[in-house]
């Protein structure tokens, strides 16, 4: 079992992430009132908001079961709770979703890090906390532990070391739909349109002194389109597709809001020389004194 973790500040847009194109199952809602996903997140959003100090409420747990690993529901709802309870968070609100759009099984807890008395939990050492729980859980069931880097496997005592290899090194964790569309459409207009549908948004970016593509998920993860595939780097996007528009349209409102910027420090900048001479102090009005207005009265 493998176990991730994330924090965010919108709980919209993770249930949103979780529930799209109908691809998640819902199994569980812990602590809420709520009977649908959208409604809890507003319902978190709303708790979340008694902590005035906490930026990140939200935090985003996906554990994932080894390959020939059939858990039932019944076993995700507790091993969830067992996560839960590893992180301090077994009293705060959360909503337990399983995904099947992967070859392994998996589930996601979306849990509001604020809790019932308005702190919230801190998230120290959560991977080894996480790893812990998965550890405990294995060896309960009989299951092959997998090696983290934090919890080490209760057979061996070992840890992992360095990356754990993948068969597909340049293809981080996004939708399908979004490595689709980089790789297919046809136009900028095309593309922009396909990624913001599946929930995350595609901008350039100044790197150094070059630019670069760069995907934003709805929990914020950041990814360079480069990563995802070889085709997708920015380069190769732009001699597929040529220049895209929207981004010409952005940078000459930028240019024009810099011009303006610059223009009206100029001008201030101008008027203040102009009248800094009579600012200045000892400054004295040169204008000339009035004669007194002479009497006609008759001189007796």
């Amino acid at each position: 079992m493998i176990g991730k973790t994330r924090k965010g500040d919108n709980f919209g847009r993770l249930i949103r992430y979780l529930t799209t194109e109908d691809r998640g199952r819902l199994l569980a809602f812990y602590n809420l009132a709520s009977d649908s996903p959208e409604a809890a997140a507003s319902e978190m959003t709303v708790a979340a908001a008694q902590s005035t100090r906490t930026t990140q409420p939200v935090m985003h747990i996906s554990v994932s079961y080894a390959e020939g690993e059939r858990p039932t529901p019944q076993q995700m709802r507790a091993d969830a709770r067992c996560v839960l309870k590893s992180l301090g968070l077994s009293e705060n609100q959360a909503v337990i979703i399983a995904h099947d759009d992967k070859d392994h099984p998996h589930f996601h807890i979306a849990v509001n890090r604020v809790g019932p008395d308005g702190k919230a939990v801190s998230d120290s050492n959560s991977y080894a906390k996480i790893e812990g729980a998965l550890r405990r859980i294995e060896a309960e069931r009989g299951w092959t532990a997998v090696e983290g880097r934090h919890a080490p496997s209760p057979a061996t005592g070992e840890r992992m070391r360095g990356h754990r290899r993948s068969q597909e090194p340049y293809q981080p964790d996004v939708p399908e739909r979004v490595r689709q569309a980089l790789l297919q459409a046809t136009s900028w207009q095309e593309l922009h349109r396909e990624i913001r549908a599946a929930g995350w948004t595609f901008e350039i970016v100044q790197k150094g002194k070059g630019s670069g593509a760069l995907l934003t998920g709805p929990e914020g993860q950041k990814i360079g389109a480069g990563r995802i595939e070889r085709a997708a780097t920015l380069t190769q996007l732009r001699r597929r597709l040529g220049r895209d528009p929207e981004q010409v349209k952005k940078a000459r409102m930028r240019a024009a809001r810099t011009a303006r910027r610059e223009f009206g420090r100029a001008a201030g900048m101008a008027a203040k020389a102009a009248f800094a001479p009579f600012l200045a102090p000892g400054f004295q009005s040169q204008h000339r004194q009035r004669r007194p207005r002479r009497s006609h009265a008759p001189r007796l």
